[in-house]
């Protein structure tokens, strides 16, 4: 055992979590670095992945790439027993080894003559394992076992410390993910309908392109609760979602802002024409007869359109001009679009 690489390599895996290197990056560099330690001619690695099965992770060459790879083929060998013991595995001669019918004389036949593994494990909790081999046989010093496991001990520590912080970022992306998306049909919230709208209106401002919110309102949607229930009305708003996915361009922000109210943001308009095309899409979407368990339902939905692109708009008075232009095309019976700015409905 070199006592002073040792040392070496204990401090530059501290370092890690100050820059918090991936997995991947902490199993190359203990086989790399378990060579220059430990008195042997290759290292690799079988770590347990998210599905809990063992995966082969890292190996110092070519060589001990294939022979990692066949304790998997095989379901033997002595990473996945130290793996499974939580115990280390020492086998100083593969020819005189029995433990491992299979593995063993394929390693042989791959030019090594010994290997040793050692568990990879944090408070009982099995990670995986360190092999280190010999191309020639011979046990190792009681000195090489013990900085074996210290470098597979270390790699545990540092290994489960990075699944955490990935945990932990999923878990605060998913968060934040929930945060912004409306629980029920998966699109985008109010809060970030709003932060959408403030991009597309500071672009337009800049740029003097047109873009267009769509303010969608379902007719007669709580004769639909009110005679079928709130789980069937759910059902219908969770399909209202599916179809409007269909009916907006690519690129257009699609959100449910409360209850039976949707909302698009078309952007780059070239021409007004674009937007109201949408509407008309979003009509004949939700004219279909919509089929919910044995209940037939019919539906239409009244559009409100208001523009911006003048370089005076604000997103919560575009919302508001949609929002009023939906009611003028409700009060004029429904199933049809109105835009707010030149105050003319179509049908």
């Amino acid at each position: 055992m070199d006592a002073h690489r040792l040392a070496e390599v204990l401090v530059e895996f501290a370092q890690t979590l100050v820059k918090n290197l991936p997995i991947q990056g902490i199993l190359d560099r203990l086989v790399e670095r378990s060579i220059d330690v430990v008195p042997v001619t290759g290292a690799g690695v079988l770590l347990m992945g998210a599905d809990f099965d063992l995966h082969f992770a890292a190996a110092s060459d070519e060589v001990l790439l294939r022979v990692e790879a066949l304790q998997l083929e095989f379901g033997e060998g002595p990473c996945i027993t130290a793996y499974r013991t939580g115990k280390q595995v020492l086998i100083p001669d593969l020819c005189l080894d029995r433990q491992f019918p299979r593995f063993s004389p394929a390693a042989r036949a791959a030019g090594l003559g010994a290997v040793f593994s050692f568990p990879i494990a944090v408070e009982g909790q099995q990670l995986g394992a360190l092999d280190v081999y010999r191309n020639e046989p011979g046990p190792l010093l009681i000195e090489d076992v013990t900085a074996s496991q210290i470098l597979a001990d270390v790699a545990a520590s540092y290994v489960y410390n990075a699944r955490v912080h990935a945990g932990e970022r999923r878990a605060t992306e998913q968060f934040r993910e929930q945060a912004l998306h409306d629980a029920l049909t998966g699109l985008p919230n109010r809060v970030l309908l709003h932060d959408r709208l403030c991009q597309v209106v500071a672009k337009a401002q800049r740029s003097g392109a047109a873009a267009a919110v769509l303010f969608v309102d379902l007719d007669r949607f709580k004769t639909i609760n009110d005679n079928h229930g709130h789980l069937a009305g759910d059902k219908v708003l969770h399909a209202v979602g599916d179809r409007l996915r269909h009916a907006v361009r690519p690129g257009d922000t699609l959100a449910r802002l409360a209850g039976d109210e949707f909302v698009i943001v078309c952007e780059d308009l070239d021409h007004s024409e674009q937007a109201e095309r949408v509407a008309r899409r979003v009509a004949e979407a939700l004219a279909q007869p919509m089929q919910i368990g044995d209940i037939l339902i019919d539906l239409s939905a009244s559009v409100g359109i208001a523009y911006a692109g003048q370089g005076t708009d604000l997103p919560d008075s575009l919302l508001r001009d949609a929002d009023a232009a939906m009611f003028r095309a409700k009060r004029d019976g429904g199933a049809h679009y109105v835009v707010h700015a030149h105050d003319v409905a179509a049908k």
